[in-house]
């Protein structure tokens, strides 16, 4: 099984390729480096297109060199694909453990501008996606989940509560409720998301964080200020179309650690809570 980092060109991709690198050897997957060039209807001449394809290629071998002198025992392969870059890059995802984007750039940033592709990947994935800034790494620490009493975040929190493990690090798990919402019923999320961690992992070190003031994107992106890592459900309590229209976008937009977007494992006989 690989990890697929789907690389972009700009200066901020090699952090966020070293971060997949680094989560591969870490999990012992292998990694896929690809690179999507928009179809012929992105360029004016053909010979635009062929530089786009040359330039891919170089891309693809340099940053494939540079991760097997980094990581000598990462299983790494690359792949050149042409068509819309979202679209491309998503439909791969079954296939992969995780797929690994940067984050968004407003347009006449550096790199090809495609707009809103690693939000519009990683809502329409199949698999769990990361989006990491690409921001010189610094000492960061725990692992921020967001709950809401959904199953989607309940599974986030599963997720977020193992990667913690891993890491050697504290759980932050965070309920917003903003100031329409009642004390009660955010303690409630939060006393039953800690029982069900405490019940699959006992020896974790678990932080709770009740925000009454602001609603969910906002108190995730102010609790993982100084996280290593933010993990929340593709999927919360107000349906498909609100969520990933307004608490995961601006979250992946802003957010200034790498954040997971989850999918819903399947479920193991026994293991209900």
């Amino acid at each position: 099984m690989q990890i697929l980092v789907a690389l972009d060109g700009s200066r901020a991709g090699t952090h966020v390729a070293d971060w997949a690198a680094a989560r591969s050897v870490s999990l012992d997957l292998g990694l896929a480096l690809v690179h999507v060039v928009p179809g012929e209807w992105a360029y004016a001449r053909e010979t635009d297109r062929q530089l786009a394809l040359s330039r891919a290629e170089d891309l693809l071998e340099s940053e494939a060199q540079r991760l097997a002198a980094a990581f000598p025992s990462l299983g790494i392969t690359t792949q050149r694909l042409s068509g819309e870059p979202a679209e491309t890059i998503a439909s791969l995802s079954p296939a992969y453990a995780m797929v690994v984007v940067g984050t968004d750039r407003a347009p006449g940033t550096e790199g090809q501008g495609y707009g809103s592709v690693s939000f519009q990947v990683a809502v329409t994935s199949k698999c769990d996606v990361a989006v990491v800034p690409g921001i010189e790494p610094q000492r960061r620490s725990g692992v921020v989940v967001g709950v809401d009493g959904s199953a989607e975040s309940l599974d986030a929190l599963d997720q977020g509560a193992g990667e913690a493990q891993r890491l050697d690090d504290e759980l932050i798990v965070v309920h917003a409720t903003g100031p329409e919402a009642g004390l009660a019923e955010g303690g409630d999320v939060l006393s039953e998301a800690v029982r069900r961690v405490k019940l699959k992992f006992p020896a974790l070190v678990v932080r709770e964080v009740l925000n009454t003031t602001h609603g969910p994107g906002v108190a995730l992106i102010a609790a993982a200020r100084e996280a290593q890592l933010l993990v929340m459900g593709c999927k919360g309590r107000g349906g498909l179309s609100v969520l990933l229209g307004s608490v995961a976008q601006h979250v992946l937009l802003h957010v200034q650690c790498p954040a997971i977007l989850t999918r819903p494992k399947p479920e193991v006989p026994g293991t209900a809570y």
